[in-house]
Parts: structure tokens; sequence; C-alpha cells
């Protein structure tokens, strides 16, 4: 029992000095950032297209790329990083469609923390970035 409320106690405190990251849309000009280097598609879940892809058909959501064969969605995005390299922020355009815009941020951390995309700094991973999601689903 001592054993569990440790190890609970030393997860508290990892999760603790680990903040969450913050996802979020705005509008905004961030094509002077940095580029972050894009190493693949390996973590974009074919249902995160699926699902987008549907809003766009039912009409829920006006997403551009979207036509009656399937949806091209190109959009870039903003990402903060601390100096570790660990991701604190993502900052999506507001596409006027909440269910969307979590969709999207959800899909970018859970890329950004597989290691599809990377800062580009070499002494240090501290600060903005803009990066580029896109997908072709038919």
């Amino acid at each position: 029992m001592k054993r569990f409320l440790a190890l609970t106690f030393c997860l508290a405190l990892l999760g603790a000095s680990n903040p969450p990251v913050a996802v979020e849309s705005a509008t905004g000009d961030w094509s002077r950032l940095q580029s972050l280097n894009q190493n693949g598609y390996e973590h974009l879940d074919a249902k995160v297209m699926a699902r987008l892809y549907q809003i766009a058909k039912n009409g829920q959501c006006s997403l551009s790329g979207y036509d009656r064969d399937g949806l091209h969605f190109e959009m870039s995005f903003a990402a903060q990083f601390d100096p570790s390299g660990s991701v604190r922020r993502i900052v999506i355009p507001k596409l006027n469609c909440p269910e969307a815009e979590g969709i999207i941020g959800g899909a970018l951390l859970a890329m950004i923390e597989a290691g599809d995309y990377r800062p580009t700094g070499k002494s240090t991973h501290d600060g903005w970035y803009r990066g580029e999601f896109a997908f072709g689903f038919e």
C-alpha cells in the first residue's frame, strides 16, 4: 500500500512539472516564424481525416478544400516550444467551427508529441515556430 501511494505521489509530481499544452484558435500572421521540420504524418489518425470530411460533407461547417470528391485540407499553424523542446502552445487559424478546431488541435498535439513535427533551432528549441498541416481524404 505504501509503495502504491509513493508511486501515485511521484506521478502527481511529474504531472505538476509538465503543465498542460494550450491549444487555441486565433487570427494572426505567423508567416515570419521559423519553420518546423516535418518528419511525416505517421501519427495522423485516419479517423481525424474521415471526421473532418464528414463535418464538411454534412454542411456542419465550411472547410476549405472540400468538394464532393473529397477533402484536400491545408492550413498553417503556430507552436511554442520550451527550451527542452516540449510543446507548450499550439495556435490554429479560426475556422468558425469549434468541432473541427478541436479535432485539428488534438491531432496536431498528438503529432507534435509523437515527433511528426520538430523545432529547427540549432542550440535551443525555445520559441515560436510555424508548421504546415495538410492531407487529402477521398
